[in-house]
């Protein structure tokens, strides 16, 4: 069977006036060789025909039609049936600089490395200059460069769900690195479907955790991350502290007795700020 290069999984739902941008700027790519999986989420607008007309067109683009579920269940229906040795998460509301996807895959090459980050860009954002590097708090930062076992335990594992300052860890964000594919499956790294907000968190420690190595890239680029005032992290959603509820009892389930790592302070941390 033929394997791709990358598996690229599109969430859909309700963003019918920025898809087509998200889903151009894939098809333009530098990389050769990779599958495109959109999940229409029961999305109630336009975006199910959208995504059926670029299927239409594209041989490497499937489509899964599905009942809304939630972000974590969307992207957990595109990693079942993702095929590319390689897999990258893109929210539909953003898009990729044309040789983002080649950028990350030299290096996961190179490196042979578990997961590649990098710093991705933010397009559109009130009171930012254009294509302005995505900063995080200072104590969450991470150098460039290649990160060992060794330095995972000392380097992030002390910021890895949560910081004394009351910040999110160092690595959080499932759009923010490319993930080897057997890496995630031989460790069973899915999202929890319970959590509806800020599911990536869990899943991003839960990666470091498993993680051999990772490379981070430090040059903005890759990824223009868009600020869409309707999208689920800027918006009031009913639920949400049920939802931070389930994250904090997901992150006490999978860290609250780890034998490498004691994490009882940045579990504190994590019930203070979710």
């Amino acid at each position: 069977m033929h394997i791709p290069k990358v598996s690229v999984v599109i969430p859909v739902y309700k963003v019918e006036q920025y898809l087509r941008r998200c889903v151009d700027s894939v098809l333009a790519q530098t990389l050769s060789d990779l599958e495109i999986i959109l999940v229409d989420d029961g999305s109630p607008d336009h975006c199910p025909e959208i995504c059926d007309e670029y299927a239409s067109k594209h041989e490497n683009i499937r489509v899964i039609h599905k009942p809304n579920g939630g972000l974590a269940s969307a992207r957990n229906a595109g990693m079942k049936v993702a095929t590319g040795q390689y897999l990258f998460f893109l929210d539909s509301d953003d898009w990729l600089d044309a040789d983002g996807l080649e950028q990350l895959y030299l290096c996961a090459e190179k490196y042979q490395v578990d997961f590649v980050r990098y710093r991705a860009i933010r397009s559109g954002w009130p009171g930012m200059e254009p294509h302005a590097a995505c900063m995080v708090e200072p104590v969450r930062e991470l150098h460039e460069g290649y990160y060992n076992r060794d330095t995972i335990l000392k380097e992030v594992y002390p910021r890895l769900m949560a910081t004394p300052q009351l910040t999110m860890g160092a690595v959080v964000g499932a759009c923010g690195s490319l993930y080897r594919m057997d890496f995630l499956r031989q460790n069973d790294l899915i999202f929890y479907e319970e959590v509806k907000f800020s599911e990536d968190l869990v899943f991003s420690a839960r990666v470091v955790r498993a993680a051999r190595s990772f490379y981070f890239i430090d040059t903005p680029g890759v990824y223009h991350y868009f600020y869409n005032p309707n999208s689920i992290s800027k918006s009031f959603r009913s639920g949400r502290w049920e939802s931070c509820k389930g994250l904090i009892h997901a992150c006490e389930r999978d860290f609250g007795r780890d034998t490498e790592y004691d994490f009882s302070g940045q579990l504190h941390c994590l019930r203070w700020f979710c």
